[in-house]
């Protein structure tokens, strides 16, 4: 996310969000907004990140999580929530989950040259269109045939159980988050590389596509004898980075330019905006120390910290350092169990620092 713009918008949108009651509802009951996280719904929701789901990380893509890791015993201690309970904890965030990958297709219906984007990652088998598990934010598959281009809004307010007034506040909300990603240096790249698509990159393109649908088919894929949905999802990131790679001039421009387009809407519109709604302001960090600077793009930083200081991977957090005046978002945090203080990697968002 390029600037403070994005970020202001995001923040507006998440304002309007939270005074629904079905998102309230969503949102009491996960671990991190509830003091009785040993019992009830936020036990069980507990008990599924300590099993390997990132119930923090993404709020508002739950279900898919819920139901895989729903297979699994209730929390050891604690008492389990009723079947009532927990029905009407589901049904709150199946709303929310519905509203906000929505809104997440009328935001991408707005990149130019929508419906017709010829790049490989939206080819049947992804990271962003296969069906059966994925890390990334997937393109539904028939997100595009749906005509969002042609609205002037997402249709969430009815999934919301919103008032007429919320209504009109969500859509105005929307409107303008979609004004500052059409302004962004991101989406203007988009705009630019897919206006030089000429027949021979379209060709190159449409060829990446079909080897892309070849490799990435079920058939193919179990042939590589994979043992798990990690490494499912990272077979795929490789094959699809190869043939993004191999592929050159005007085609290969557009290519990259559509996934960092693409990107800033799932990092910013889901990922930075799911936890500005669900959790409020970032965390401040304080007692930082050994911070150190990652060069590259985007920018990186990892420090340690004390153990008090308990932080998820998606976390929005200040850290109490001049160096890093930023929001970050933290990517992956290293649990000691000694003395040692905890040790945690960040990827610094720009455009922060004003907010």
């Amino acid at each position: 996310m390029s600037d403070e713009t994005i970020w202001g918008a995001l923040t507006e949108q998440a304002d309007v969000w939270k005074a629904l009651p079905v998102v309230r509802e969503l949102s009491s009951q996960l671990p991190r907004n509830n003091s009785r996280a040993n019992s009830g719904v936020p036990g069980r929701l507990q008990h599924m990140q300590a099993c390997g789901a990132n119930i923090a990380a993404t709020p508002l893509r739950l279900i898919s999580i819920v139901q895989m890791y729903n297979q699994f015993p209730s929390a050891p201690i604690g008492t389990p929530p009723s079947e009532a309970e927990w029905g009407a904890w589901v049904r709150s965030a199946q709303a929310v989950e519905t509203a906000h990958r929505t809104t997440i297709a009328w935001l991408r219906s707005r990149m130019h040259g929508y419906p017709q984007l010829p790049a490989p990652q939206l080819a049947p088998g992804t990271t962003l269109t296969a069906s059966d598990f994925s890390y990334r934010l997937q393109w539904q598959p028939n997100e595009r045939a749906l005509g969002f281009r042609n609205q002037d809004s997402p249709p969430v307010g009815e999934i919301l159980q919103a008032t007429s007034a919320q209504n009109r506040r969500l859509s105005e909300s929307a409107r303008t988050v979609a004004a500052a990603l059409q302004a962004s240096d991101e989406w203007q790249r988009l705009e630019a590389t897919h206006r030089k698509l000429d027949d021979r990159a379209r060709v190159a393109l449409r060829e990446a596509r079909a080897r892309l649908r070849r490799l990435l088919a079920p058939e193919a894929i179990n042939a590589q004898e994979i043992r798990s949905l990690h490494d499912l999802h990272h077979y795929r990131e490789a094959v699809q980075e190869r043939e993004i790679k191999g592929l050159a001039g005007v085609a290969r421009g557009f290519s990259e330019a559509f996934e960092c387009a693409n990107g800033l809407v799932e990092n910013a519109a889901s990922d930075a905006f799911s936890q500005l709604l669900i959790y409020g302001a970032p965390t401040k960090v304080s007692g930082v120390g050994n911070l150190e600077l990652e060069p590259g793009t985007p920018r990186r930083a990892s420090f340690t910290c004390g153990l008090d200081a308990w932080l998820d991977p998606g976390q929005l957090v200040q850290i109490d350092d001049p160096l890093v005046p930023e929001i970050c978002r933290v990517t992956g945090v290293n649990i000691s169990l000694g003395r040692v203080p905890d040790r945690v990697s960040v990827e610094i968002i720009n455009g922060t620092a004003a907010l």
